[in-house]
């Protein structure tokens, strides 16, 4: 198979709207013809300079490509026809780019799953294969709503994790920032002016100048630690070891690992679900939801769950590290049913409330103990500021 080549384009659509961007051909002729065929008149058409590896797209634009590409395939669309259709609504951007790219491979007769797995960089982990299941099952535009129901699911659950651990991080940058400012400006004057009073200071005095002398290189080594962290995460999350970190890190700490334990079974059952309602056997949707999942822990789960399956048994001995074991007993009733989806459905439910519920909890907490440390911070420095001149007026009165 010839290696595509890449093609920038400017052409006109018939309501006379000029559209620009790249696509994938083998000639300048075939990728002229691609144009042609979606009604457009080329204007200019030419070897495009090498790209730089594309970026993944951000939840935002993956969540909008899978809403609009789901609408397009229940309209009866080809996917490769909607693929074109989403890039020409965008024009330009990292979102286009990908919508075409995918299209071009589609058209030169590679399958819905390699199209994707040839980009897989934009897109989520798993996403071609769970297309795949649902062009297999016949039920691809199903499969594309409940994976947007899903994003929609992850994205809020994130974005209340946020919320919850923004006033935080605010409070305790700000203390850091007057900390900082009253180590570089405040104390030396103090100390100053108590050099001068050739009396023996208070203890609780002497250690707050001698915290203020070292303030400094406290607060950039906190900082440096800080960057540090955050460096090892991301590069954490870019090799895919991120699972370890919250199996065995962030699910220990206290009431935050209950939410996000609670958050993360919510995401494998709703996961699970997506997978069932497209018309995977039920070993095959555990098995695809764990590894889009990517938790440890929960993987080992899987694997005795399917395992059970395989050799026929019950799920009545089942010890999970993390699925606990009334799941895995409501899915082999309602699997009895036949209704499974609508259980799943519910699970989801109900350990979505549960992670939004202990969330609320985090404030409730975190507030009073933030206030008692700031107001703690704050008197013990006026009380080791003023001590000293406390002391020097009682002994003038005295005298």
């Amino acid at each position: 198979m010839t290696t595509p080549l890449q093609f920038s384009y400017e052409a006109q659509s018939p309501q006379g709207q000029t559209l620009r961007g790249t696509l994938e051909s083998e000639s300048p002729t075939t990728a002229m013809h691609q144009l042609q065929s979606l009604g457009l008149r080329v204007l200019s058409i030419q070897h495009a300079p090498d790209q730089p590896t594309p970026k993944r797209l951000g939840t935002d634009d993956f969540i909008l490509f899978n809403q609009q590409l789901a609408h397009l395939t229940q309209a009866g669309l080809p996917v490769e026809r909607g693929l074109r259709l989403i890039a020409a609504d965008l024009r330009s951007g990292r979102l286009a780019n990908a919508a075409n790219a995918v299209a071009s491979d589609l058209e030169r007769g590679l399958s819905l799953q390699d199209a994707f797995d040839r980009h897989s960089k934009q897109f989520p982990s798993l996403y071609a294969k769970l297309v795949d299941a649902g062009v297999k099952t016949g039920n691809l535009p199903g499969m594309l709503f409940a994976m947007g129901r899903h994003l929609e699911l992850v994205k809020r659950v994130r974005f209340a994790l946020w919320r919850v651990f923004a006033y935080p991080i605010v409070a305790m940058t700000a203390l850091a920032a007057v900390a900082f400012f009253v180590a570089t400006n405040v104390l030396p004057q103090f100390k100053a002016i108590y050099k001068d009073f050739g009396t023996t200071l208070p203890a609780l005095t002497v250690y707050i100048l001698a915290a203020g002398e070292h303030a400094v290189p406290i607060l950039t080594a906190l900082a440096f630690i800080v960057a540090a962290i955050t460096a090892v995460m991301l590069v954490l999350r870019a090799v895919g070891a991120w699972g370890y970190i919250n199996d065995y890190v962030l699910l220990q700490i206290p009431i935050v690992g209950s939410v996000l334990k609670a958050s993360l079974l919510a995401r494998w059952c709703d996961g699970l679900r997506i997978g069932v309602a497209s018309g995977l056997d039920l070993p095959r949707a555990i098995e695809l939801t764990s590894d889009t999942i990517a938790s440890p822990k929960l993987q080992t789960d899987a694997t005795t769950l399917t395992d059970s399956l395989a050799a026929g048994k019950t799920f009545d001995q089942f010890r999970g590290k993390l699925v606990p074991a009334t799941i895995p007993a409501a899915i082999e009733l309602s699997a009895q049913t036949g209704d499974l989806a609508t259980t799943l459905a519910i699970i989801t439910q109900m350990y979505e409330q549960l992670a939004e519920q202990r969330l609320r909890l985090i404030p409730v907490i975190l507030t009073p103990l933030l206030m008692i440390v700031v107001a703690a911070g704050i008197g013990i420095t006026v009380a080791a500021l003023f001590l000293p001149l406390v002391r020097l007026i009682s002994s003038l009165s005295g005298a």
